[in-house]
């Protein structure tokens, strides 16, 4: 019996065995099969392109052509020669701006104060007012800046807050009227100047030349210079600060949403150098993010025992102390005693563990917000005031709330270590109330020559990203027994300009320059995306959120941020457009620092690359043939540093520019990079009389197209515009990017059939990529001319036969669909197979998910709390009954701010910082992190499997092509679905809504060498600012508030 068992279970095994074999052999007999059809698919591949494109117009032999010369690229010179360029660009602004510095102090010391002003005298020019429809305003469109302006007067901006009658105001205005003839002269000598300006400590802020405010759709004007970045970091040294909010039982309710509400809009007045953390206190005081600041990405054994008290003010940090701030609820009764020993015990274990390039070490300050207590800590402050490491600690204290608890202790507080006391009542008063304490930390010990701050932002008129050149402007009169801040002097410097010194002509399109300062966080770079709003503070993107992360990206970026030059080559992945990567073993990073500012400039280029040089253009007869129905050029400067947005505008100023010879384009044979583009013109002049010859039918060819890499776009017909504009930068044009990696072509699928290029390249010596020609093709002409071909080989039945791309994108296929959905241009994991996995785990495609910390999304609705209103828009009946008592108190902007203050903080239950570096929504949007997976090429070339589904198998095999980015599937087909899907992720973007509340970024620094500061302590003796309003109206406004609280 049981040898007749065996005897069975042998035979078993044996058949499976047979039939293993049998499928194996299969297999493999179809893998080569396939491998002779992956082949015949190359050459169809190449020969439709050829075809279709015309290409062969552009192919001649130039060994004989002595205007087109080929050269290496060689990195090194270039990086020094823009570091240079820029610094020179930088230096001019200085001397600029300590132009407008001298003449505002000095303006001061002279004048005489007089109480008679008013408005109806002075008469300042708001630039709310400014309408440059207005004949009467005389406005004119400049070129340089791209709005209209009034060269002849600077314009004023004042804060809702503030009221522009008040006598400080306009005493402030006419004593720095003067200085609208400095900014003439220099803007009139400094062709490549932009905006100038002066924010005063009092308010109201100058900027030349006066063009229209600008405020984003269905906003109030929040804007206000002594909050902007560039006025805080231009003005008050780095800070290490902490926090103290009382969450203690009196504090419930109103009392508690407006410190929350301050404590956010402070925090919002950090920069990139200050740190920060926030503790909360009762009886007892812990960290509002109770977990220690460990390494990024760290392990947990490489975060062991790690410990930091203040983290780096950056934006995505303060995101983390919001949420947190957020949470906190109330209960308990306060200890000051046990607050305070917490947070002087925690700057004396800071400052004895931090490592190196932590902190700010410079000004140490508590701010600590309560509604009132009569504890007074004395023998706290005996015990740290002894201790070197906390002997300079200022505290800044915050009687929050309208409740009559005593505070004069918090007072003493203040008073007692150089700090500052302010009452913060209502939510109206916050934004006021915040910024006094930076009044006290700009005052300087002493005068001596202030260092211009550089400063990253975006810019309020025309909202470019921007550098801002600054320097603090002091009181020099002689009735003055301080030194006193009156404000800030600066220049703006956009981001463009400093990219305008970029070797365009030499860098190939996989080419860029990208700058980072001290903290390692990118000032410019090809990734750096615009925010939402001038409203919102610096995105703070790091290099390394942009780059690979490797270990040489991470020592590259240490490297830059210690001013250190030097040059690396690093194995990693391109980035050819947002959904796609290609692996490329030789990229090489050059960097240098950028003398005499806390910059680094880089150049990331492909290793061994070269570039065509061309001369002798003339350029008055090739001008004439360009023309805007077929032709588009990048945003370049090749004869000017502002482009216009429209193309067609921007092809016009070049004609005009090089008929005229203006600009950079006054020498145009020094001129590379306009030489190389007029080229470009004449190259393909014969190609698009070819294109108007051809009679391809449109339900076959959608159109074609050639970029340049000198940012010269071609294209025929005019259907193709749209195309040719979103890819007219040479840096971010897929084709372009793929033609200088490879000589295959590249394949790029969407929903109405496929693009598909090939490059061009021009030999002498060596060989370098001209220019990309592509054609745009049908879906139905692809799956036609595909089964076409197939019906020539034995794959053309009983097989389900896929062209998919690098990224996992369907190409084209032998059936137009697969059991109902359409199969162009569908991502290969989205079908109902799990094909996506096998090829995954066996190495065909690999799988990284990228995130993007500068996305814009549209707005939660499901929000709860954030760092920002969510809203500016109030519904009804609330938008009716506060529109009506604005425009009943319309004569007053600062009475519209303080109602609107008012109503949203009936209407909003969340608590938000409603600042300008804390907003985070506008028009429906918000600013978010994004996920996305993008597949790419494995290291493997080849596969056959067999595919498990619910019901059956189906065995498949995949084989790469060779002149293409593309691979070749073939699968078994069956009648039935197969009813399994991949597990693997989706390519489409999703938005990330988990966040790790210890996730604090932690990276390398470099300390700013400067710190100026102030000891003396006689600052409660000072008043704080008068009201802008007077206090009947306040209380006017006050009552109004609390009548429609209890009404709501």
């Amino acid at each position: 019996m049981a040898k007749g068992v065996g005897s069975r279970g042998g035979w078993a095994i044996g058949i499976v065995f047979m039939v293993c074999c049998v499928t194996s052999q299969d297999l493999k007999g179809d893998s080569r099969s396939l491998a002779d059809l992956a082949g015949k698919i190359d050459d169809w591949l190449e020969n439709l392109h050829e075809t279709t494109s015309a290409t062969s117009v552009l192919r001649r032999d130039y060994n004989g052509d002595y205007n087109v010369e080929i050269e290496r690229v060689r990195t090194e010179p270039m990086v020094q020669e823009m570091a240079r360029d820029v610094n020179h660009l930088l230096s001019d602004k200085r001397k600029a701006l300590q132009k407008i510095v001298q003449h505002l102090e000095d303006a001061t010391a002279n004048y005489q104060w007089k109480d008679e002003l008013d408005l109806n005298t002075s008469h300042p020019l708001l630039m709310k007012y400014l309408d440059p429809s207005n004949d009467s305003h005389e406005m004119q469109m400049d070129e340089r800046l791209g709005v209209p302006v009034k060269y002849n007067i600077s314009g004023i901006h004042v804060p809702l807050e503030v009221y522009e009658g008040y006598p400080e105001i306009l005493n402030g205005l006419r004593w720095s009227a003067t200085v609208d003839r400095v900014f003439r002269d220099n803007f009139d000598a400094d062709q490549t100047l932009m905006w100038q300006y002066f924010g005063a400590q009092t308010g109201f802020m100058r900027v030349y030349p006066a063009t229209t405010w600008y405020v984003p759709p269905n906003l109030i004007d929040l804007y206000d210079a002594r909050l902007r970045p560039w006025y805080v970091q231009g003005s008050v040294p780095p800070k290490d600060m902490i926090i103290l909010m009382d969450r203690s039982g009196s504090v419930h309710g109103q009392t508690f949403t407006i410190m929350k509400w301050a404590v956010k809009t402070l925090i919002d007045t950090l920069g990139e150098n200050d740190f920060v953390n926030v503790a909360a206190f009762n009886d007892t005081t812990e960290w509002v993010n109770n977990c220690t600041y460990c390494k990024a990405n760290g392990t947990e054994e490489e975060n062991e025992g790690c410990h930091q008290n203040l983290v780096q003010a950056s934006t995505s940090n303060k995101k983390l102390l919001f949420r947190a701030i957020d949470e906190l609820e109330d209960g308990g009764i306060a200890s000051y005693s046990n607050a305070l020993e917490f947070a002087l015990k925690a700057f004396k274990e800071y400052s004895q563990t931090k490592a190196r390039g932590e902190g700010a070490q410079c000004h140490k300050t508590i701010m600590l917000f309560s509604d009132g207590g009569t504890e007074w800590p004395e023998e706290i402050f005996k015990k740290y005031k002894a201790d070197e490491d906390t002997k300079d600690v200022r505290v800044f204290t915050y009687a929050v709330g309208p409740h009559p608890i005593p505070t004069a202790v918090l007072k003493q507080m203040a008073c007692s270590t150089g700090g500052q006391y302010s009452v913060i009542t209502t939510r109206s008063s916050v934004r006021t109330k915040i910024q006094d304490y930076l009044q006290v930390l700009a005052r300087p010990q002493a005068l001596p020559i202030a260092e211009s701050m550089i400063t990253f932002y975006q810019e309020r008129v025309t909202e470019e990203l921007t550098v801002s050149l600054t320097r603090p402007v002091y009181n020099m009169s002689d009735y003055a027994n301080t030194s006193d801040l009156l404000g800030v002097a600066g220049i703006d410097v956009p981001i463009q300009s400093l990219k305008n010194l970029s070797p365009f002509e030499a860098l190939g399109p996989n080419g860029y320059t990208f700058i980072i300062n001290h903290n390692g966080f990118i000032v410019m770079h090809p990734r750096l995306s615009p925010q939402l709003s001038y409203l919102l503070g610096p995105p703070h993107v790091d290099l390394l959120d942009v780059e690979e992360e490797t270990n040489e990206t991470v020592f590259i970026r240490k490297r830059m941020a210690n001013e250190t030059a030097g040059s690396e080559s690093v194995l990693g992945k391109i980035r050819i457009d947002d959904s796609h990567s290609v692996v490329y073993s030789t990229i090489q990073y050059t960097w240098t620092p950028i003398t005499d500012t806390t910059y680094s400039l880089g150049i990331v280029n492909l290793r061994r690359s070269y570039h065509m040089i061309v001369h002798n253009q003339s350029g008055f007869s090739v001008a004439e043939q360009f023309n805007t129905t077929d032709t588009v050029i990048a945003p370049w400067p090749y004869c000017r540093g502002r482009q216009a947005s429209d193309s067609a505008t921007r092809v016009k100023d070049f004609i005009r520019d090089i008929s005229e010879r203006r600009g950079m384009c006054k020498d145009l044979d020094k001129n590379d990079l306009a030489q190389g583009l007029l080229w470009s013109q004449s190259w393909t002049q014969e190609l698009l009389k070819q294109w108007k010859k051809d009679r391809w039918s449109k339900e076959d060819l959608i159109g074609r197209v050639i970029f340049t890499r000198f940012g010269l776009t071609r294209f025929y017909p005019e259907s193709q515009r749209p195309g040719a504009l979103r890819w007219q930068d040479p840096w971010y044009n897929p084709a372009l990017r793929r033609g200088e990696l490879s000589s295959r072509i590249a394949i790029i699928p969407h929903a109405l059939g496929a693009f598909l290029s090939a490059p061009v390249k021009v030999a002498k010596n060596y060989e370098v990529m001209a220019g990309v020609v592509g054609v745009n093709l049908t879906a139905s002409y692809l799956h036609s001319e595909f089964k076409t071909m197939l019906l020539r080989t034995d794959w053309d039945k009983n097989y389900l036969l896929l062209l998919v791309d690098d990224g996992g994108l369907i190409v084209t296929s032998n059936e137009e669909e697969l059991h109902g959905v359409t199969l162009q241009g569908m991502f290969l994991g989205d079908l109902n197979i799990p094909l996506m996995e096998h090829l995954y785990n066996a190495s065909i495609y690999n799988m990284e998910k990228r995130v993007n910390t500068q996305a814009i999304c549209k707005e939660s609705k499901t929000k709860g709390t954030s760092a920002g209103p969510r809203s500016f828009l109030i519904p009804n009946p609330l938008k009716l009954v506060a529109g009506f008592l604005i425009e009943i108190l319309s004569w007053a902007d600062y009475l519209r701010y303080m109602i609107f203050s008012c109503v949203v903080a009936l209407m909003s239950p969340s608590v938000e910082a409603w600042s300008e570096w804390g907003m985070t929504q506008i028009g429906g949007q918000e600013s978010c992190v994004m996920s996305q997976a993008i597949y790419y090429f494995g290291e493997n070339t080849r596969h056959s499997a067999v595919m498990h589904c619910s019901n059956h198998t189906a065995k498949f095999w995949v084989r790469r092509l060779v002149k293409a980015n593309a691979i070749l599937v073939a699968i078994e087909t069956k009648p039935e679905e197969c009813g399994v899907y991949s597990s693997l992720p989706n390519i489409t973007p999703e938005r990330v809504t988990t966040v790790k509340p210890c996730a604090y970024q932690a990276r390398f620094r470099r300390r700013p060498s400067s710190c100026l500061m102030g000891n003396s302590t006689d600052y409660c003796s000072k008043s704080s600012h008068p009201a802008a309003a007077s206090f009947g109206t306040v209380l006017s406004v006050l009552l109004v508030c609390k009548i429609m609280g209890s009404i709501y």
